[in-house]
This record gives C-alpha cells, structure tokens and sequence, in this order.
C-alpha cells in the first residue's frame, strides 16, 4: 500500500484515507496527537494546498489556524512577532515578586483577561 505522505489529497479523497489504515500509522508516528500543539486525539489530515501533498494530522484549532494564515510562514512569523509585541509577561522582580510588563507602552490588562 502505498503511503499517505506519497500522495496527493483533496476532497473526496480526504474523507477516503482517514479510513485507510496509513491514517493510523502516521498518527502512530505523531504519538497519537496534533503534530503543533501536542493535543490528544487529532481528526484533520493537514495537506500543501498547493501540492496537495500530505504533510502531519492536526486538530481542529490548529488545522484552521493554518488556513486562516493561508499555510504562509510569513504570516505566521508576523503573527508572532505581534504576539510578543503586545502581549503582558510576568517579570520576577523578587523572589516571590512579579511586576506585568509589556514591550509595548498601554494599558495593563483588565482583570478579566
């Protein structure tokens, strides 16, 4: 049987191989879970929109995540680079002590957050 990773996917073709047993294998592989974030029981078979070859099996939240971001590392790494722009650390400051900060000047986060 030739392998999941050695062929193209799309449509119809999708639902088929999850079926098939090189599902199983690649998730094996994986250890069972998303091959981004490490979540258990992963369903979306992750594939090159411009190839239409397989690359890992992904959940539901980063499968989308990818799409909303169109598969462009460039505008992953943009996304990053606002996260860490704008986006409260804790800074110890003292044993014991954090200060929230930011690397950008604002507002501190609400309580909520």
């Amino acid at each position: 049987m030739q392998g999941l990773r050695d062929r193209p996917v799309g449509g119809e073709l999708q639902a088929r191989h999850r079926e098939e047993l090189g599902f199983q294998e690649l998730l094996a592989e994986q250890g069972g879970v998303c091959a981004i974030c490490g979540g258990a029981d992963p369903q979306h078979l992750d594939h090159d929109h411009r190839t239409g070859w397989v690359r890992k099996i992904l959940c539901f939240n980063c499968n989308g995540g990818l799409g909303q971001f169109r598969d462009s590392p460039t505008r992953l790494a943009r996304a990053i680079t606002y996260l860490r722009g704008t986006t409260w650390q804790r800074a110890l400051i003292h044993p014991g002590v954090y200060q929230m900060c930011s690397p950008t000047r604002g507002r501190p986060p609400s309580p909520r957050s």
